[in-house]
């Protein structure tokens, strides 16, 4: 192979779970010997595990000239790598149009076509076409070529396991007959979200523990993978004459069958695989003694391994040359179908980059089914460093393989860039960040390429690079904030929480750009200002090293208040906000449209379902108006069923609650005014880790706004939906009966939740003694729906819940205590007492109800429901349990987040006493709250047993 023929890799873009979408998290992983597993309980013949990509459903479809009906048709796995090669192409500079690129693409049968077919045949039976353009493989290769104008090749390969790397094959014989000037390699393999885990049977492939062990001697089947790839692949003389960052260097791949040179169809091949390897070092012109490295197909089974590492042995057969290391990425991100082997290549590549072999995870002792004694192979649980005892100068070369069911197999030769551009250049042209910015820009970019990475390149020269720049773009913070917020931030003043950011979004996002920047920013430091531009400040003053102070300017000023003090100041403020407020004289319509905040939200979902369902017209405030038409609809049909006839009853208004005139202009704001006859106040940031600063905003300044709507032009009722937290301090005696009135107490800052709610309450009081008709509804656990047994994602309970289901363990004080952990209800009998019951009455004046039950589920009731839904979870020492939860995923189990300070505290014995809520001022409230409250073992096994309850949901929103 002559060097002008050699194919550099000159971008490489993935997706994984737990959130690895760069390649230096995809290495990270590796190199700290982790995986992308949650892990349930393991039951005889049932093994509960999950890798999914939390965000694999979305699609930004507009900048494609996609149509929101066309995008909802269209598996994942096409979306998601339409994205990214979007992404591969810009950030490699492929800015230039007369170029051809081809397309070269695998992808999963799609489980998103079966469930299609299985639950929504009326779908199915309208759309034909649609779907099938959508969702099967012969069209992926061809909608990214038409979506992004790419005039090259565009095929789609399935040869099973192996096919991206036959892919892969392909792309480098059409870029060396001229076919194409640049090609993308593009693989997924997603499964349904409803997946979580699978059936373990005597002779199957799947691991009975749930644990992928390659080569390992107690290695007992692989474990299926979720994930995405592309790679951008040119002539390595265009690419190094253009400067594109080159990752590594192709130099000759093979491709072949088994033939019938094996036991049967599925079964491997030593001759075949073996025959395979040899072709490729004979197209690569490598003498086996130069590879250093082999990244195996390696899938953890007990037959499968062996013959491939007797195959590798034979094709890399040196005796005291050395011996090639050797180790498979399907420890740490199972096997990913079709697309293991382009994730087999990244790795691959990264190894070559890092000159460094990440640990082999999973391994114990290597396999006896090998004999290893000759040293023509290798492996090892530690870290490898490949230039070790070699000459500097000499290159790194490596091999990469991938199996298929039914014998295709292929093989691929990979260098590094030091050994032919250089090392001090090879540095410069690998980038050394990744920055985002919002949205998207033009397929071309009115920038030169890579020109951001190339001005910090030139910057470094000659210096040792310690660690990622320690500011950020501001576009990119905005990004970033974005990425976590129900709507996008567009300014960096604005407020993280008011845009829709909650707990999980923001301990994500500082984990973030902890990991762009390598500041770690505390939760504190964020919620003295949540917005972009005190991030940005933080991050500069941290740039400016330790010789100046890394305090913010108002660190050095007095701290807050007393709570005493700050109670007395918060109320004052509420009179103040109030005062000279003129409530109008003339009632609303009483049949007038009813004004919505929050439907977007779980209980609100249920409200706005309700007030359909009765015939009201409904004006639901969103921030984006009717583009979220279609996220209201999907939210109650996911929720509380959604009747398509009662559809012209609502409209969606562009609003927003923690802006002047509810962010409506004056001509909006004044004929809304003119017609809204009744107003329900569901939308609040619930967030039950942050101090009140950071919700403040969106929980309690949104109330005066809503009580100041309700007074302009036409007198209107309001009912407000508060929250049992309220009531969240010493002064209401843990057990002690609470009646129907205004809070007394405030909660104390540090519980911002509670006491923005409790604030917000306190304008709505006195809205009633301004002459409005306000009703104050507080509301306990809000579990799902009685009909349609769906769950409220961001509820505490089920955070609980899931973490006891995602360690297969409870804290022993369960047994010990029983502490009483909450009173619920179902949301559809939340909306029915806001409609019905609890509405308000159009006389002046404040009423105050508590729709909470008396009936209390303690930590002994919800382990016995776990047990009558069939769950197994066994008691741990408490202090154990929680440092076990503090490594899940705060974002898909957010008590996570709490647990290292649970882990912390003092065990005091004492079981947990709820109040008792006082309703007999509201017969028919008690009586609907206590006949349907969610609470004895039977109540609760109906809902812990929801397919929806899987230890991987992500808990996201910030409403109630």
């Amino acid at each position: 192979m002559t060097f002008d023929d050699r194919i550099a890799i000159v971008g490489m873009h993935l997706k994984l779970p737990t959130g690895i979408d760069t390649t230096d998290g995809f290495w990270q992983l590796m190199d700290e010997g982790r995986d992308v597993f949650a892990r349930g309980p393991v039951t005889e013949g049932r093994v509960s595990l999950t890798s999914h990509i939390s965000d694999a459903h979305w699609f930004a479809a507009e900048p494609f000239g996609i149509s929101e009906y066309e995008a909802g048709l269209t598996d994942p796995q096409h979306r998601l790598l339409l994205e990214l090669a979007w992404e591969c192409l810009r950030t490699a500079g492929a800015d230039d149009t007369d170029s051809v690129t081809g397309v070269f693409s695998s992808c999963s049968p799609s489980s998103f076509f079966e469930e299609i077919l299985l639950h929504r045949p009326d779908l199915w039976a309208r759309n034909v076409s649609q779907i099938l353009e959508g969702t099967q493989g012969d069209y992926l290769a061809t909608r990214i070529a038409y979506r992004l104008g790419l005039t090259g090749p565009a095929l789609h390969i399935g040869t099973g396991c192996s096919s991206s790397l036959v892919a892969l094959h392909q792309a480098v014989s059409a870029l060396n007959s001229f076919q194409c000037d640049r090609a993308l390699v593009a693989a997924a393999s997603i499964h349904s979200p409803g997946e979580t885990g699978y059936d373990v049977r005597e002779g199957g492939i799947y691991s009975a523990d749930g644990r992928c062990r390659p080569f390992a001697d107690d290695a007992n089947g692989t474990v299926p993978g979720n994930g995405a790839a592309v790679v951008l692949l040119k002539r390595l003389e265009d690419a190094l004459a253009d400067g594109d960052p080159v990752h590594a260097v192709i130099l000759g791949s093979a491709v072949n069958n088994d033939g019938r040179r094996k036991a049967g169809f599925a079964a491997p091949s030593i001759d075949g695989q073996l025959d395979c390897v040899l072709t490729a070092l004979d197209t690569a012109e490598v003498d086996p003694a130069q590879v250093s490295y082999v990244e195996a197909h390696g899938t953890g089974t007990r037959v499968g391994d062996p013959i491939e590492l007797r195959a590798l042995a034979k094709a890399y057969g040196t005796p005291g040359a050395g011996g090639r290391n050797v180790g498979s990425v399907k420890a740490n991100i199972g096997h990913c179908d079709v697309a293991a082997g382009l994730f087999g290549l990244i790795k691959t590549a990264l190894v070559l980059s890092h000159g460094t072999v990440p640990p082999q995870l999973n391994l114990t002792a290597p396999t006896t089914a090998h004999d290893w004694s000759d040293g023509t192979l290798t492996i090892t649980g530690s870290r490898v460093d490949l230039r070790a005892g070699r000459d500097a100068d000499a290159p790194l070369i490596a091999g990469v393989s991938s199996l298929g069911v039914g014998g295709t197999n292929a093989h691929v030769l990979l260098q590094d860039t030091r050994s032919l551009i250089g090392a001090e250049e090879a540095g410069h042209r690998t980038p050394r960040a990744i920055v985002r910015i919002p949205g998207r820009t033009p397929y071309q970019p009115p920038v030169s390429p890579d020109a951001a990475a190339d001005a910090v390149s030139a910057a470094v020269q000659g210096a040792v690079v310690a660690a990622a720049p320690t500011t950020i773009a501001d576009a990119t913070l905005l990004e970033l904030f974005s990425q976590h917020t129900a709507e996008p931030v567009t300014a960096m003043d604005e407020d993280f929480f008011a845009f829709g950011g909650d707990s999980f979004g923001l301990l994500h996002l500082l984990a973030e750009i902890d990991s762009l920047t390598g500041v770690e920013l505390s939760v504190e430091e964020f919620m003295a200002d949540p917005t972009a531009a005190h991030v940005r400040a933080a991050l500069e003053r941290a740039a400016a090293g330790p010789d100046r102070s890394t305090a913010a300017p108002d660190e050095a000023k007095e701290g807050p208040a007393t709570d005493a003090g700050a109670d007395a100041d918060a109320l004052r403020t509420v009179a103040d906000r109030l005062a000279g407020l003129a409530v109008a004289e003339t009632a609303a319509d009483p049949d007038g449209p009813v004004l919505l905040t929050g439907a977007t939200g779980f209980v609100g979902a249920h409200v706005l379902a309700d007030l359909l369902a009765a015939g009201r017209h409904v004006v639901c405030l969103l921030r984006g108006g009717e583009e979220r038409r279609t996220a209201v609809i999907e939210r109650l049909r996911s929720t509380a069923g959604w009747d398509p006839a009662r559809e012209y009853l609502f409209t969606c208004v562009a609003g927003d609650i923690a802006r002047p005139r509810l962010g409506l202009d004056a001509s909006a704001y004044d004929s809304l005014a003119e017609r809204v006859a009744w107003v329900i106040h569901s939308a609040a940031a619930v967030n039950h880790v942050y101090a009140y600063e950071g919700l403040a905003d969106v929980n309690t300044d949104s109330a005066a706004g809503i009580v100041e709507f309700a007074a302009t032009a036409r007198r209107k009722a309001v009912t407000y939906l508060s929250t049992t937290a309220v009531f969240s301090t010493d002064a209401y005696a843990p057990g002690s009966e609470i009646t129907a009135g205004p809070v007394t107490v405030l909660p104390p800052r540090s519980d911002g939740y509670g006491r923005s709610k409790a604030l917000a309450e306190h304008y709505f009081r006195r809205a009633g003694e301004l002459g409005l008709s306000t009703v104050v509804l507080r509301i306990p656990n809000v579990f799902g729906d009685r009909a349609t047994r769906a769950i409220n994602g961001v509820d505490a309970i089920w955070s609980w819940t899931k973490a006891i289901l995602a360690t297969g363990h409870y804290p022993r004080g369960f047994d010990v205590t029983g502490d009483e952990l909450f009173q619920a209800l179902p949301g559809d009998v939340v909306a029915r007492v806001v409609t019905e019951q609890a509405r308000p009455t159009g006389e002046p004046g404040c009423r105050f109800v508590n729709a909470v039950p008396n009936l209390v589920c303690s930590s002994r009731g919800m382990i016995a429901a776990l047990h009558a839904a069939g769950h197994r979870p066994e008691p741990l020492p408490d202090q154990e349990w929680y440092r076990m939860v503090a490594g899940l995923d705060p974002r898909e189990v957010w008590v996570a987040a709490l647990a290292g300070g649970l882990a912390g505290r003092p065990e005091t014995g004492l079981p947990q006493r709820l109040h008792r809520f006082a309703l007999d001022e509201d017969p028919d409230v008690a009586a609907l709250v206590n006949h349907n409250a969610v609470w004895a073992p039977a109540d609760l096994a109906g809902y812990l047993g929801a397919p929806e309850l899987a230890p991987q949901t992500a808990l996201t929103g910030t409403e109630h």
